[in-house]
């Protein structure tokens, strides 16, 4: 059966191993984009912005999964409707928004690159609304907290 605290461990370690697939998927970007060219029988340097695209969108990735990685430990601290929280999800939802933006401009070499950058643009948009919903959240506790 499961319960609170092993869901929470369960979400912990899937942030973990998402960071070390990042990690290994970032370093071993140049092998497998050879690789790939080789399989696809293209020219290595044709797969060039697809490199500095998924490169590119590393960094947001990065940021985003560390802010989700704090956000689950608030939440195992009981610390749910904190403004640390909202921050979090403002941030988050930027990384995605900035990921959209990469991957519309590398629309322009592949047409995965629309569906990519609209897909990110709509979690985005899910997490802005999230987002809005603790901070309305973090208002009400906060004017409970005051009233007692």
């Amino acid at each position: 059966m499961w319960t609170k605290p092993r869901s929470l461990l369960l979400s912990r370690v899937f942030v973990v191993l998402f960071l070390l697939a990042l990690a290994a998927g970032s370093l071993g970007l140049p092998w497998l984009l050879r690789w790939y060219a080789g399989y696809a029988g293209r020219g290595a340097m044709d797969l060039m912005p697809v490199m500095l695209s998924l490169w590119a969108c590393a960094i947001p990735a990065f940021i985003a999964l560390l802010h989700l990685g704090r956000m689950l430990k608030h939440i195992a601290e009981g610390r749910v409707f904190i403004n640390e929280n909202v921050k979090a999800l403002r941030v988050i939802s930027w990384c995605c928004f900035i990921v959209a933006l990469v991957f519309s401009v590398f629309f322009f070499y592949y047409v995965l690159g629309l569906i990519l950058a609209i897909l990110a643009a709509f979690a985005g948009l899910i997490l802005r609304v999230v987002k809005n919903v603790f901070e309305q959240a973090v208002a009400i506790k906060e004017e409970n907290d005051l009233t007692v």
